[in-house]
């Protein structure tokens, strides 16, 4: 018998593509819960399956899969239908590149914004030696020193003003690709690009930052939005965090709006 056990946070983005892909393949799978906030992540246990310290980890008949955009094509080398990669070798080429921009570019901006913004009250909480420790216990630099500047400088920090230009420059690229009139990324057809995009889209609104999208000309984006949210996948992962946690982000969203509209080159009317 098949088995998949997804080892994953709810709340991480790169853990919400993998969930996103498993529901849109029907593929049931147990579900292990990393608390990242605790540190769970670090645990010798953890870093034997996972030596970057970060999720998700998928077991798949006892092999132990990492890096989330490799996991995605895995599902669709193993579990082809439906595919969740364009046929065409051209498509697939751009569904590639885009996901490879995604993850390189936006996810470190994205998280950023995420730490400064949401991370933020709870990091400063720590002791002082805790949180020293937990930034020594990052294998990444950079991931390293953006943790560090999110929990010291918040959004006041140099690296927080390119975060917000930069996911500016993504949502403008996503409605570009859009704007000729296609439903998703690639095509008619949803693709790990669209799986890959919707968490860090989905990170905006969950901090009431929704505005850069809705108020700033960005129609294609807007529909691509909406037909994604209608998805079981959107119901089954992201829209399934609880309304109290999305209520707190978005007040601590709000309360950081004027730092992020000084370093918008559009400029909407106000965060909703």
């Amino acid at each position: 018998m098949t088995t998949l056990r997804l080892h994953h946070s709810i709340f991480s983005a790169s853990s919400q593509k993998v969930r996103l892909a498993l529901v849109e393949k029907g593929l049931a799978h147990e579900s292990v819960t990393v608390d990242l906030q605790a540190g769970e992540q670090h645990t010798p246990a953890y870093r034997a399956l996972n030596p970057r310290g970060v999720v998700p980890t998928l077991i798949h008949d006892g092999a132990v899969l990492i890096e989330s955009a490799a996991i995605l094509e895995y599902l669709d080398d193993v579990f082809p239908e439906p595919a969740l990669r364009p046929r065409d070798p051209v498509a697939r080429q751009r569904m590639r590149a885009w996901v490879r921009r995604l993850d390189d570019v936006h996810h470190p901006a994205n998280g950023m914004m995420h730490y400064a913004i949401l991370g933020r009250p709870a990091l400063q909480a720590l002791p002082p030696e805790r949180l020293e420790a937990m930034l020594q216990a990052m294998p990444n630099r950079r991931d390293r020193a953006l943790r560090a500047a999110a929990a010291r400088q918040g959004v006041e920090a140099p690296e927080f003003a390119d975060a917000v230009r930069t996911q500016e420059e993504m949502l403008d690229a996503l409605d570009a690709s859009l704007a000729a009139g296609q439903p998703f990324l690639i095509g008619d057809e949803v693709s790990h690009a669209d799986l890959v995009a919707l968490p860090y889209v989905a990170r905006l609104e969950q901090m009431a930052l929704l505005a850069l999208i809705d108020d700033a000309d960005r129609a294609s984006l807007v529909g691509w939005y909406q037909r994604m949210k209608a998805r079981p996948s959107w119901r089954e992962t992201i829209g399934a965090l609880r309304p109290q946690v999305i209520q707190h982000w978005q007040s601590l969203g709000r309360q950081a709006w004027p730092q992020i509209a000084q370093q918008l080159r559009r400029q909407p009317a106000e965060c909703n």
